[in-house]
């Protein structure tokens, strides 16, 4: 009977998605251009060397950023009642999951059972080394390179070194060291080095970056990580960091060295209901979540010198389906927001004083036999000091290893601006090369239009194109072995259209991996 239940639950699930969609489903954003260098570089490391779900205990689940307490205590249960996970159709019936998050979550887990539940160990040791270079011709010469090494025992600890230098800063620094030992029974992790500080809805302690809610419904709640190890280039906090758990009791507290303050979080989860409080140099902060049937209530309480509040609730009737409401009240200013969302469609709105927000995502998908197109559309504005309003339009089709993107933003704010950029690409898994040219128009700087463009991973790319000109590009990966990858980025940028002279930009981007 469970297998037939679970061969159900595998039909229902949606196509496979890519890392790209995996990450805008976990995350909430709606374009990847929302998220910051140090949010991707995180999503990289767990698509680098997955979680182990039948493995991975609470704090190492939590420290992902992936889950929310709810889920990972009924992810715990159902491990402890029914054992080992053995596919992501088992895991979109687990409460708390659905089959799009389960089918986002294969880019960055795995379920291993290879074991009776209880007697696995996590003794693998893995090393991973990316070694880096760039060279690029604008206004002279200038290099730049960089490092990161990960070295991971199972579920059991893991140690991250990332090191660079800049076009500005030819000068190579330590960079970011972290170290972290995940324990067993009531000992969570500990960390020593480099650390990120995530609490509740981040009205109070939230170190590096934090996605704004305008970007979709699923973005109006957080999850905080708690004390959490980093290998990011732009580190939040460095010092020592603990926790333990007691039962459905959770401990935690770190000291940062670099700025001389103390952290505690003590917290509470339950089937229905989970509490928190956290306290220290910074203030204090009180958050909580209500589990009820197709409802997630949620908010938070903070002081930091002056008061902070965020609360806000979720009502999913159905699958697929989901409506969403959201009050804040930071640096004295209050805010309302309100989201929609459908299998195809994402719409948010948020008001405050002197600020108005809308943002509406419509991406359906369609299959002609071995053809598969993704077409979306995506309309956006934004009213201060004056309105900025935004288009975009962007249709995918795949056929076989084949693939063909093309993308028009259209945006006004001075002035009319436009941008358009086609590519074509081959990914067979062990090569993938992509050919992009861009056309685009921007006469002002406050009308520029960012764009994510592919580059070798870890690597952010999301420049602001401003100006009238054409850009192309190059990009290649191969995985010549299980150990080695190679990935090369070539680009020029030129500015034929200028009627004051602006210079080209050629740069080549070179990246070597090694996987032990």
């Amino acid at each position: 009977m469970k297998s037939f239940i679970l061969a159900l639950a595998l039909a229902a699930l949606p196509a496979l998605t890519d890392f790209d969609s995996a990450v805008l489903v976990l995350s909430g954003a709606s374009t990847l251009e929302e998220l910051s260098e140090s949010a991707l570089e995180h999503y990289r490391a767990l698509a680098l060397r997955p979680v182990d779900l039948n493995l991975a205990g609470r704090s190492r689940l939590t420290a992902t950023g992936l889950f929310s307490p709810f889920q990972i205590a009924s992810l715990l249960d159902y491990r402890e009642r029914s054992g080992d996970i053995l596919s992501y159709a088992e895991l979109a019936l687990i409460d708390g999951f659905s089959p799009d998050v389960a089918e986002a979550l294969k880019s960055f887990t795995v379920l291993r059972s290879d074991a009776p539940p209880g007697a696995r160990q996590s003794k693998q040791l893995h090393h991973d080394l990316t070694l880096r270079a760039a060279a690029k011709e604008h206004d002279g010469p200038a290099a730049a390179g960089g490092l990161k090494y990960k070295a991971t025992l199972g579920e059991r600890a893991e140690f991250n070194w990332s090191a660079r230098t800049s076009y500005g800063d030819a000068s190579l620094h330590p960079g970011t060291l972290s170290a972290a030992y995940y324990g067993r029974r009531w000992l969570g992790k500990v960390v020593l080095g480099h650390f990120n500080a995530r609490f509740g809805q981040g009205a109070a302690l939230w170190s590096g970056f934090s996605m704004s809610h305008y970007s979709s419904v699923a973005a109006f709640r957080r999850n905080g990580s708690g004390f959490t190890p980093t290998g990011s280039f732009s580190p939040g906090h460095c010092g020592i960091a603990a926790d333990a758990d007691f039962g459905r009791w959770n401990v935690a507290a770190a000291y940062s060295v670099s700025e001389r303050q103390a952290m505690g979080i003590v917290s509470w989860c339950g089937r229905r209901m989970s509490l928190a409080v956290a306290g220290g140099n910074f203030g204090a902060s009180a958050e909580v979540r209500l589990g009820l049937k197709n409802l997630g209530v949620f908010g938070e309480f903070a002081w930091t010198g002056q008061p902070a509040a965020v609360l806000g609730a979720i009502w999913v009737p159905r699958y697929q389906q989901k409506y969403a409401v959201r009050l804040s009240y930071t640096g004295g200013v209050p805010e309302v927001s309100a989201g929609a969302g459908t299998k195809c469609l994402d719409a948010v709105a948020a008001l405050s004083p002197g600020e108005f927000r809308a943002m509406a995502k419509y991406a359906p998908q369609f299959s002609m036999g071995p053809v598969s197109l993704k077409p979306a559309l995506r309309v956006a504005a934004r009213s201060k000091s004056s309105w900025r309003l935004e288009g975009r339009g962007e249709l995918r089709a795949a056929w076989g290893a084949w693939e063909w993107n093309s993308r028009l933003d259209v945006v006004h704010c001075k002035a009319l601006s436009w941008l358009l950029n086609t590519e074509a690409g081959y990914n067979s898994g062990a090569l993938k090369i992509w050919l992009r040219g861009t056309l685009f128009c921007v006469d002002n700087w406050d009308d520029r239009i960012y764009v994510y463009e592919r580059d070798a991973p870890g690597n952010f790319n999301v420049p602001a194109y401003y100006g009238r000109g054409w850009n192309v590009s190059v990009y290649g990966g191969w995985k010549i072995s299980r150990r080695h990858s190679l990935y090369l980025r070539l680009s020029y940028l030129e500015y034929p259209w200028m009627t004051a002279p602006k210079p080209s930009k050629a740069e080549a981007k070179l990246q070597y991996s090694l996987s032990l």
